[in-house]
């Protein structure tokens, strides 16, 4: 038997807690028609509470102490913390200082910690993601690079898992959380009928889903980047050419771009690039030669292969399901 705690804060997002919940009763429910018996056994808990109240208003019961060494993992699932001023406020109060300090006394005796979306800020606070990868959701990237600069964060993947600690993306990313954690405990084929049974989709990367204007933070600087970036898409240029026409150094746009994106100034132009390729794909009928041409790519192969590296996305299904 694989035990899970599950660690829900004030406020919580309903539908990642229930993500998490109802994805290892699906596993249990599937393990015992195929005879297996149950494989997990799950506990709410939260340092010192009896109750929580969920961010839909939903009062909820929980075990106030636990002994972390019987449990095989613990679920942090997704705050429901959409905005840099949200993070900041609520990491101001005394609720998030009990969990940050419990989680800091705990961790090296949990085999695995696993936290999405804004709960990956509480691993960061308690100091677990020191020398590790980590994701979160992608909007709030910047935030979380401007509040952790010596952490590495890579917003564009939906799941990551280093030394110990798993990260997922945006709130429904619980469910890829999830999926894993069933795989790793109980065995591909659990995950995969999970998955079935739930319909879920594997996405790895929460690229497709990025609005860039969103993970710049509409900065001004960055705003006007972005805009001659997108006028000029469908040439090639260089970024000293760029950097040029925007008034500033080479050297000025890559710090800028960084600061904002984590990233250069050349991926930043070929995210653009994609973003508007796959738009066309899903929307425009175009041939591939025609859409790799109006986004600056003179060679549709190339434009396939960057897709499915950087998105994460088969630009043939996308047509499918767009048809």
């Amino acid at each position: 038997m694989h035990r899970i705690l599950v660690l829900p804060i004030d406020g919580v997002m309903d539908s990642s807690l229930s993500l998490t919940l109802d994805s290892i009763a699906t596993a249990n429910r599937v393990a015992v028609m195929k005879g297996q018996g149950v494989p997990f056994e799950t506990t709410l808990f939260h340092p010192g509470r009896r109750r929580i109240r969920t961010g839909m208003g939903a009062t909820l019961g929980v075990r106030p102490e636990i002994r972390i060494q019987r449990y095989d993992a613990l679920v942090v699932p997704g705050l429901g913390l959409a905005t840099p001023e949200e993070i900041d406020l609520f990491f101001a109060g005394r609720r998030s200082r009990v969990v940050v300090d419990w989680l800091r006394d705990v961790a090296a005796r949990c085999p695995l910690i696993a936290a999405s979306c804004s709960a990956v800020f509480l691993l960061a606070e308690a100091g677990l993601l020191a020398n590790r990868i980590a994701t979160t959701t992608w909007w709030l990237g910047a935030t979380f690079r401007d509040r952790y600069p010596d952490l590495e964060l890579d917003e564009s993947r939906m799941l990551v898992e280093s030394e110990g600690v798993l990260c997922a993306g945006a709130a429904l990313a619980q469910i890829d959380l999830m999926l894993h954690l069933i795989n790793r405990a109980a065995g591909p084929d659990l995950s995969r009928d999970v998955a079935r049974f739930l319909a879920i989709d594997r996405r790895p990367s929460q690229a497709r889903y990025m609005m860039l204007s969103a993970v710049t933070g509409l900065g001004t600087d960055m705003s006007v980047i972005e805009r001659w970036i997108r006028k000029n898409r469908a040439r090639s240029f260089s970024i000293a050419e760029m950097a040029k026409a925007l008034g500033m150094s080479p050297r000025t746009l890559d710090r800028r771009v960084r600061l904002a994106t984590g990233k250069g100034p050349s991926r930043f132009v070929q995210r653009i690039r994609l973003e508007h390729a796959a738009h066309l794909i899903e929307t425009s009928g175009l041939p591939m030669s025609e859409v790799a041409d109006q986004v600056g790519y003179r060679d549709a192969t190339t434009l396939r292969r960057l897709l499915r590296r950087d998105l994460g996305v088969n630009p043939s299904e996308m047509r499918r399901r767009s048809g």
